[in-house]
């Protein structure tokens, strides 16, 4: 159990204090901050007292140049971007990083690690319970946020604007609720296939459209039944995913991750937007926490920079160069909006993504139609059931004996039944015999300890360099008592999961965009910095002149 005070209270009973009492002397301070090149236009505050968050989710910085995303390009050229950012943690996928960027903490200090939770407080129910915490509900999350006692972004902006609304939307939910937690007004995603809204007369019910759910889904979003933000999510319309590899593994199931070809229901990256326009026509707002699923979806399906015409088989809409098309579309929507309503001078656009890609070049996995969350999980918890692994995983589960959990895709992660020193460092010697491992690691404490290590000859140099610089300090941000066990780096370009992945360590898949721009932030800057993502909310509060209440693993960097 984590030592640390809790100390959710005091932070929210002082947040508002100490910002009413600091404003003033913060804003006099910053009086004649250069905005040289800011999108907007006309006079503007010394600062926001807006902040305007776009993830896009799996954005490989690549990705920008190689499928022309020109709005994004447009916006990295109106502020500052950081070349050399990269993630910071361990756990580099959706369920870890949008909490890391909205709260400023690392895994190990808030509360989970990774895509599965050893629930070790017992928060959620049985003590060291299991828990896919993809699967987990809004409910759940705010519950091991509220344990471990820190203030998320949506916080500080309702203390420092009282009254004004912090909407967080996307079309994933588990994204959603950790990027806005449990501070936030609204939490708007889709909910299950609980409508029939194909209007077919004389067909029988057929429950296979989403509609918008979460928490505090206002009624001008949620109603009516099979209004705008009703999408069709049949799992057969699959875009001709389900017959070809690699995209077969994860495949497109109707149009929550897509815009489809319905102009009156679209979903995907579209629905996300048009949600926070209704939002921005009916509330006053201080802050829009926005993520888009598109890139992802295409990436995990097909590889990334592989995804290239001629295409081996799927619609084209479905691959990257449509969805990269769709997803830029929606920053130029957001950026045009924020203009026609007077708002871009006042408002800190922050764009970003939650993990980087990696292509699977070296695939460990089995290639077949379903088999993504089998490739990526072994376990069970009180729902989900996952025990038909790969070879290579079997083999870990097989040899030790001693397998609770685990999550495979860029690098291999394992809960252990015997979590002795002994069993640790048993199961890592097996770990270490497994495909595409480079090194191994045990939990000890507040740290991983490195058990062994691939000899120089079997690294590239440039695995090599990065794994040297960055392997131990990022494998240390999820050493936590809910971490796993035993940890296995891969080497670049290999995955268990699928075509396109995430999770580890490796430079491709923690290198990330981090781009500013807004009043005060000088455009056209690339600064050095090694920004990660945990500075990204620190940061934003030192923007808005926002003092910080509860400390963060994060550093505040100044804008240029």
């Amino acid at each position: 159990m984590s030592s640390r005070i809790r100390t959710s209270t005091l932070a929210a009973a002082t947040i508002g204090l100490l910002a009413a009492a600091a404003f003033p002397t913060l804003a006099a301070d910053s009086a004649g901050a250069s905005r040289s090149g800011h999108l907007g236009s006309g006079h503007a505050q010394d600062r926001p007292t807006r902040v305007v968050q776009i993830v896009l989710d799996q954005l490989r910085p690549e990705f920008v140049e190689a499928f022309d995303m020109r709005n994004v390009k447009r916006l990295m050229r109106s502020g500052a971007s950081y070349p050399d950012a990269y993630l910071g943690h361990m756990g580099s996928e959706t369920v870890v990083s949008h909490n890391v960027m909205t709260s400023g903490m690392l895994p190990k200090h808030m509360g989970w690690s990774d895509e599965w939770f050893r629930d070790t407080q017992g928060l959620l129910g049985a003590v060291d319970g299991r828990y896919v915490t993809g699967s987990m509900s809004a409910a759940q999350f705010d519950t091991v946020i509220k344990a471990e006692g820190y203030p998320k972004l949506a916080d500080y902006l309702h203390a420092a604007y009282p009254g004004k609304v912090v909407a967080a939307i996307g079309e994933k939910n588990y994204a959603v609720h950790t990027m806005g937690g449990p501070g936030a007004d609204m939490r708007i995603t889709f909910g299950g296939r609980t409508a029939d809204c194909d209007d077919v007369p004389n067909e029988p019910t057929d429950l296979t459209w989403r509609g918008p759910a979460g928490v505090g889904v206002p009624a001008y979003i949620a109603s009516p039944v099979c209004g705008r933000f009703y999408v069709d999510a049949d799992r057969n319309l699959d875009y001709g995913t389900r017959t070809t590899a690699p995209a077969w593994m994860y495949a497109v199931e109707g149009n929550r991750d897509v815009p489809g070809l319905d102009p009156a229901h679209q979903g995907g990256d579209v629905w996300v937007t048009d949600a926070a326009f209704d939002v921005m026509d009916h509330e006053d707002w201080s802050g829009l926490l926005l993520t888009y699923g598109g890139i992802d979806k295409a990436g995990h399906m097909w590889g990334g920079l592989n995804d290239r015409p001629p295409y081996a088989g799927g619609d084209p809409r479905v691959h990257m160069a449509e969805i990269a098309r769709t997803a830029d579309e929606q920053v130029g929507r957001v950026v045009q909006r924020l203009k026609d309503d007077g708002l871009l001078d006042d408002t800190l656009i922050v764009l970003t993504t939650d993990h980087a890609q990696q292509t699977s070049k070296h695939f460990y996995g089995v290639d077949g139609l379903g088999r993504g969350n089998f490739n990526w999980y072994y376990g069970s918890d009180a729902d989900e059931t996952y025990l038909s692994s790969q070879p290579e995983i079997q083999r870990l589960v097989d040899e030790t004996g001693n397998v609770e959990m685990s999550m495979q895709d860029s690098a291999i992660r394992t809960w252990l039944v015997d979590r002795s020193w002994s069993a640790k460092k048993d199961a890592a010697s097996v770990m270490a015999t497994l495909a595409g491992v480079r090194a191994t690691y045990v939990l000890a404490g507040d740290r991983y300890r490195l058990t062994w290590h691939a000899p120089r000859s079997r690294w590239t140099a440039s695995e090599w360099q990065w794994w040297r610089r960055h392997g131990q300090e990022i494998v240390n941000t999820a050493a936590a008592d809910y971490g796993a066990d035993v940890i296995g780096l891969l080497r670049d370009n290999a995955s268990y999961g699928v075509a396109g992945d995430h999770g580890g360590a490796q430079e491709s898949v923690q290198r990330i965009p981090i781009v500013f721009s807004g009043p005060g932030v000088k455009a056209g800057v690339r600064p050095r910095d090694a920004m990660r993502s945990v500075d990204i909310m620190p940061t934003v509060l030192r923007a808005l002149g926002i003092p910080e209440t509860h400390w963060t693993d994060g550093r505040a960097y100044r804008l240029p």
